[in-house]
């Protein structure tokens, strides 16, 4: 481990490259798991949202994850085919779904979502600050990163719009 440590500081990772790497190391992690239950990582935070929500559409998990509709769409429909989710037409609004997970889905998000709240456990088992001050700070910088990218498609979308004229 020291070796791998001695090569992260010699690179001098930005935050973007800590992230990365943070991710990567979690997604290792819970693979080990998921792989045997015939789900994807991509399909994971999906599950996880509807465990929170049971009243979410297609279209707020693609605002929320920043991924197209077709992307989620396709997503959703393999959990479907696997009988983790239900999607009902949305009684006010005709043109979007309803999500729900089933039974069985419940029990493979509860048991995943374990195995990640026992790596989240180990990894703050090593920071000197408290779970919650590094929430705190960390929520800060993904809000402040998704605010850039609103502002980023804005203005896109702006100059799009000025160079058809």
């Amino acid at each position: 481990m020291r070796e791998v440590n001695k090569k992260v500081e010699k690179h001098q990772f930005n935050l973007s490259g800590y992230l990365w790497g943070l991710n990567r190391s979690h997604r290792v992690y819970l693979e080990h798991y998921a792989k045997n239950l015939g789900i994807t990582l991509g399909q994971y935070p999906y599950l996880v949202c509807l465990s929170y929500d049971d009243n979410i559409t297609q279209d707020d998990l693609a605002e929320l994850f920043q991924i197209d509709k077709c992307g989620v769409s396709r997503s959703l429909k393999k959990i479907e085919e696997k009988g983790l989710i239900t999607r009902g037409i949305d009684p006010e609004n005709r043109r979007k779904y309803i999500l729900k997970l089933t039974e069985k889905g419940k029990k493979l998000t509860k048991y995943l979502k374990t195995k990640d709240d026992e790596w989240e456990n180990l990894i703050y088992d090593n920071i000197s600050i408290s779970k919650n001050e590094f929430q705190k700070e960390f929520k800060t910088i993904f809000y402040k990163s998704m605010e850039l990218n609103k502002e980023l498609t804005k203005n896109n979308l702006k100059t799009c719009q000025e160079s058809k004229k």
